[in-house]
């Protein structure tokens, strides 16, 4: 099947999730986790394996295809969407990874990576391999997860490792779901039923063939998706769901706004300037940031096509149109909910989860409004000022 087709398999997949999704939203909210149904229909339907590589069973579906199954699985529902994107993202480790490795972790059609980028773990260096452990932040996916990869300081003799900048050695390290606690952290006012908790590990042997690093490692893969900048695809796979979230805000409203009824008002909120401003101007942001964000997506990826390593400014551009359809996307929502009035308090609302979700989304480094700033700087050839 073409790169096309598979695409529209999995938005066809997406598709029938649809209503079971909108049907089970509140008690996932309530729960901080999705329902484990919907979960495992993810994971047959093959939407965590897009960036798994072909020869171990994956999709390694392009960039932009799968930017948009993003977008897509984040206008059913935020919480989804980070999910399918962070599980996705996951797919990456893969070709790094020592084949048999591999193999062993995404073979299987179940398999889903959650884990951390934090270095706030330590690997002791043993005989063929480490002895790691520690504390980790934001492991999306968690309850359903059947490996976590999470980064560590390489020690040896109990001292950090440094490398010849002087820097901490940071390497990635594997584990199976049953060496790792859930630890029952995720409160939080948006995307709650990501299932975002902190995991631990006790010290735990790690093989050598199961630790990597996606920013040091050369891939055993030769495929395109691991050639491009892992910041930038990571930028770019937020940028998506934040898009896909505000595009779910805007379909909310247009039937919301035909049925609400102000306090003593003759006519629906439809009828109202405020609202039709509202709707105007949110269309407006969301449209003109996806337009430069798949854009740039495609400019950049078909760099990496022909063979291209991304120039400073092309990371910089990739990273300020992912930065800018987020926020867009946010202030997009911001208009919808002020013009909704008091309805969009109720943690019941699917427009107030929509600006919880994206308000969330938003404070992910990755996405930080900081990308204006390094971006103009990059343009000017100045240095980042503070």
């Amino acid at each position: 099947m073409t790169d096309a087709g598979t695409e529209a398999e999995l938005l066809a997949a997406l598709e029938a999730l649809a209503p079971d999704v909108a049907e089970g939203a509140v008690d996932a909210e309530a729960n901080r986790r999705l329902d484990p149904e919907i979960a495992d229909r993810i994971a047959a339907a093959r939407l965590y394996g897009l960036w798994v590589p072909r020869s171990i069973g994956g999709l390694e579906l392009p960039l932009p295809a799968s930017l948009r199954i993003f977008e897509a699985a984040s206008r059913l529902d935020g919480s989804v969407g980070w999910v399918v994107t962070i599980g996705t993202g996951g797919g990456l480790f893969a070709a790094f990874l020592e084949p048999d490795a591999a193999t062993e972790m995404f073979g299987p059609a179940e398999a889903l990576i959650a884990g951390s980028g934090a270095p706030s773990g330590r690997a002791e260096r043993v005989e063929g391999g480490y002895r790691a452990e520690g504390r980790w932040r934001f492991a999306s996916g968690a309850h359903h997860a059947t490996w976590f990869t999470a980064n560590c300081v390489v020690c040896e003799g109990g001292e950090p490792v440094v490398d010849d900048a002087g820097n901490p050695l940071i390497r990635a390290m594997s584990f199976p779901a049953e060496a790792v606690t859930v630890l029952d952290t995720w409160h939080v006012s948006g995307l709650r039923a990501t299932g975002s908790h902190d995991i631990e590990v006790a010290p735990t042997f790690v093989p050598e063939s199961h630790t990597f690093s996606v920013f040091t490692d050369t891939p055993h893969e030769s495929g395109l998706l691991y050639r491009f900048p892992f910041m930038s695809i990571a930028e770019l796979s937020f940028g998506a769901a934040g898009l896909g979230i505000a595009r779910h805000a805007l379909d909310l409203f247009v039937p919301f706004a035909a049925e609400k009824r102000p306090a003593a008002a003759r006519a629906p909120l439809r009828e109202f300037p405020e609202a039709q401003r509202a709707l105007g101007e949110a269309e407006a942001l969301v449209a003109a940031a996806r337009a430069l964000f798949y854009e740039t997506a495609e400019r950049a990826w078909n760099e990496t096509v022909e063979g291209r390593e991304l120039t400073p400014e092309a990371e910089a551009r990739v990273r300020l149109a992912a930065a800018h359809a987020a926020s867009s996307a946010a202030r997009s929502v911001d208009l919808l909910q002020r013009a909704s009035g008091m309805s969009s308090a109720f943690e019941s609302s699917d427009l107030g989860r929509c600006w919880r979700d994206l308000h969330v989304l938003t404070q992910h480094m990755a996405l930080s409004e900081s990308a204006y700033r390094t971006a103009g700087a990059t343009f000017l050839g100045a240095t980042v000022g503070e």
